[in-house]
């Protein structure tokens, strides 16, 4: 809930007073000594809320002392630094009435680093019946400022905005002692069947926006899937410590029914509870990123790690405007700006200031476009250390034809949890740049770079490491014999590939949904099963490893953060001819499941744990995933309330890294009407294209028989394709 330190423009060092050198080294030492201060107040029903917004962020910029940051110089002296982004003071929330007080101490109870979190912070909580503030001030600028001279400098602030006769009206709220122990408070909560189920149920409205959400209601009946149970496991996990199985939530996917699985973790387990990070706009690669660069690197820099998106509108869109949305984009999430460079075999990644982005190019418009197809923006080559890992480009279209916009970003700073945020972030900017204002955010945004060095700090979870291993070692590599008719061996590379498509259409997705429901299963885990059981019918391999994706965001402060987090996770399926389809199907969803909370190791750690060297390639030849709420495929909204939809052009497929690459594509269309493909890509030097149909044929073939009476209860051996 603080907020972490943007990436703002940084103004130059200022010293620090004795006074505040010693508050931060007893912050360092002792927290549990540093109180901060905080008041609470009602507002009445006039209060315009807007006005109050700029009213603080003027008290702001009027007292620079209230958004620095604490931080050495390269010459070890403290110093403080200056943000200019004053969203970084002011967060929203909603939350239901009865839990202010609780929301209140948490707040209080909320770690707090002087190098990420500013001094001051201000809240502007929303409840079903009334709207509460909340002013909170660190004891390191106790010398200079009091919290009751800032109350009276935003209460003038806000007159100057208003009629002479509006008044800033509030009622005081009692604000709880802080426990200094967020962990302890939630444990006392979870004793209790009630407040648990309570807390579940909270989480699950926040992420699922279902207000009205009871505690009896299914999850995934609203929309819910993997990774906004991810999210919601961690998010439990480190602000409730309340801990859930993957399983679990799969099984028992209601809030009154999960809180009868639940154990109380009285462990801080959030990374910013460690220690205290150093924010430097330098920082090294997360573990996820440096896999992700060495493959880039042994692929000579090549376009694989390209990713090429494009939308068409479906009406004309102001470019205009849409640039000075993407700007605000651009500037709030610091990846998007952020280049890389390696000396002596270390990469680091660097953010460039807002005040150099005019220094690159990165947006064109289609009139600057003349003669560029959106092939050839696929395959540009990124020079990483000395331009930014996006380009942006209206391709100029006909008058009669759908503007088309091409956005090729780099792997290295987004992954597909990324891209909901951008979108969404970007539907927010485009309608407030179309009223010529600036953007307000709710929340402020993290950076990778923070995650980076917390990361580093912690170090690698080896406990992690050792589930993987014990679960890999002499798990057999690749799958082999791919082909017959393969024009290279499994050890040679060659990414040159071919696509083709199962569609399995729009009838498919209530019953293959309801299938998983009624064994406590996912969509992607039933489809997973039915692509590794016709792999095993295809190649009468009783012991195959497959690939498929993770989140990687192991703590609950970077769920929104724009980056690369993503791990590649390992599968080990293995085959009886006496075991049923449903026995499978049981088997691999607890595998995906349970393997999610140890999903923060990259695949080359564990291969190097198994004895596996760089050379040796991927210890899977098949990579399977979903693709669910496609984020490209959406709505600008405009003032005028009129939307300006959007659909993705689907990018060409014509290179990969993976032998065979399954991705589940969850298409959703109006009224939440879902479509599901099957998009196949293969490295069309070591497969087939009829080999590869008859492995689509064949998943089609189990999808169906699933759907039949008793179809689960088949044996594998009996299962005749």
């Amino acid at each position: 809930m603080l907020a972490q330190n943007s990436t703002s423009q940084v103004q130059p060092p200022m010293p620090v007073s004795d006074y505040e050198e010693h508050i931060w080294m007893l912050q360092l030492q002792q927290p549990e000594q540093v109180i901060r201060h905080s008041r609470a107040w009602r507002l009445s029903g006039d209060i315009d809320e807007g006005v109050l917004r700029q009213a603080i962020k003027d008290t702001i910029e009027e007292i620079p002392d209230l958004n620095v940051r604490y931080r050495f110089s390269d010459d070890g002296d403290l110093y403080k630094y200056q943000y200019e982004q004053s969203e970084c003071c002011l967060q929203t929330a909603s939350v239901a009435a009865i839990d202010i007080p609780t929301y209140i101490s948490k707040l209080k109870d909320m770690p707090w680093s002087a190098a990420l979190n500013p001094p001051f912070n201000s809240f502007i909580v929303h409840t079903e019946c009334d709207t509460v503030f909340i002013l909170e001030l660190h004891p390191i600028l106790d010398q200079a400022h009091q919290l009751a001279d800032l109350t009276g400098v935003i209460q003038n602030r806000y007159h100057q905005r208003m009629p002479q006769d509006a008044t800033l009206s509030w009622t005081a709220i009692e604000t709880p002692v802080s426990t200094h122990n967020t962990q302890k408070i939630a444990s006392e909560q979870a004793q209790n069947q009630e407040a648990r189920t309570a807390i579940i149920l909270g989480e699950f409205r926040a992420a699922l926006a279902e207000p009205e959400m009871t505690a009896a209601d299914d999850f995934f009946d609203y929309g819910g899937h993997s990774l906004l149970a991810t999210r919601i496991i961690g998010k439990l996990a480190q602000s409730h410590g309340i801990d859930i199985g993957f399983n679990d939530f799969f099984k028992s996917p209601s809030a009154a029914a999960l809180a009868e699985h639940v154990s109380v973790n009285t462990t801080e387990t959030s990374m910013a509870a460690t220690g205290a990070a150093v924010f430097q706009a330098q920082a090294p690669l997360t573990l996820a990123q440096q896999f992700l660069w060495h493959a880039y690197t042994a692929y000579d820099f090549s376009s694989i790690y390209n990713l090429p998106f494009a939308i068409a509108f479906s009406e004309a869109v102001d470019e205009q405007i849409l640039y000075q949305a993407f700007s605000d984009i651009i500037k709030r999430h610091a990846s998007l700006r952020t280049t890389f460079h390696t000396q002596n075999d270390i990469t680091l990644q660097r953010i460039v200031p807002v005040s150099e982005l005019d220094q690159y190019q990165w947006f064109w418009f289609s009139k600057d476009s003349q003669g560029a197809i959106l092939t050839d923006e696929a395959d540009y080559q990124f020079d990483l250390a000395s331009e930014l890992p996006l380009r942006i480009r209206f391709l100029p279209s006909p008058a009669s034809e759908p503007q088309v916009l091409s956005l090729l970003i780099h792997h290295m700073v987004i992954d597909e949890w990324s891209l909901n945020t951008i979108m969404a972030d970007l539907s927010q900017a485009y309608w407030s740049r179309a009223l010529h204002q600036e953007p307000q955010w709710d929340t402020s945004a993290g950076n990778i770079n923070d995650f980076a060095l917390l990361q580093q700090l912690q170090g690698i979870n080896q406990q992690h490491v050792n589930y993987w291993t014990d679960r890999l070692r002499e798990a057999p590599k690749g799958f082999a014999p791919p082909d017959p008719s393969a024009t290279i061996t499994p050890n040679e590379v060659s990414t040159n590939a071919q696509c083709i498509e199962l569609d399995l259409g729009a009838e498919a997705y209530q019953p293959i949904s309801a299938f998983a429901r009624q064994h406590g299963s996912s969509l992607f885990a039933v489809i997973y099963t039915a692509i590794a059981l016709s792999l095993h019918k295809q190649s009468g391999l009783d012991d195959i490893v497959i690939g498929t994706s993770a989140s990687g965001r192991t703590d609950a402060e970077f769920f929104d953060t724009v980056g690369y987090f993503t791990t590649m996770v390992a599968h080990r399926i293995q085959f009886d001819t006496e075991q049923s389809v449903e026995s499978l199907l049981n088997d691999i969803t607890f595998t995906i499941n349970d393997s999610m909370r140890y999903a923060d190791i990259p695949i080359d750690i564990i291969q190097k744990s198994l004895g596996m060297s760089p050379t040796d390639g991927l210890l899977f030849d098949v990579y399977i995933h979903i693709h669910s709420n496609n984020a490209l495929n959406g709505a600008l909204t405009a003032p005028n309330n009129k939307a300006l939809n959007y659909q993705q052009i689907p990018p060409k497929k014509d290179i990969s890294m993976f032998g065979l690459h399954f991705e589940i594509m969850d298409d959703v269309f109006e009224e939440d009407q879902h479509a599901l493909r099957i998009v196949t890509t293969y490295q069309q030097d070591r497969y087939s294209t009829a080999l590869v149909e008859s492995i689509c044929d064949k998943v089609r073939q189990i999808l169906a028989t699933l759907n039949t009476t008793n179809g689960s209860d088949c044996k594998l051996g009996q299962v005749l394709l």
